[in-house]
């Protein structure tokens, strides 16, 4: 099973499906390009909550595998990357 970790700033989120996390993402890049605004976060571990993303807030995304059975086939590569907020200007 994948579970997703989204870190913004000092803050951690989980997220269980794949398509919250890239919603996320696609708001995260709008708010930096948008001089900051307040970017909705649901389905995670918390409870639905805002943050407010600038070109200056650190996000960072990690994939992680939780093995429920092994089976030899997972794959142990870090997928994990931070935004570079200026490469999208």
């Amino acid at each position: 099973m994948r579970v997703y970790h989204v870190y913004v700033d000092d803050l951690r989120f989980t997220f269980v499906d794949r398509a919250p996390v890239d919603e996320f993402k696609e708001r995260v890049v709008e708010a930096s390009r948008a001089e900051g605004a307040f970017v909705p976060i649901s389905r995670s571990s918390r409870p639905p909550s805002e943050v407010f993303v600038t070109s200056r807030t650190r996000v960072r995304i990690e994939t992680a595998t939780i093995p429920s059975e092994t089976t030899g086939d997972e794959d142990d590569g870090d997928d994990a990357f931070w935004f570079d907020f200026d490469s999208l200007k």
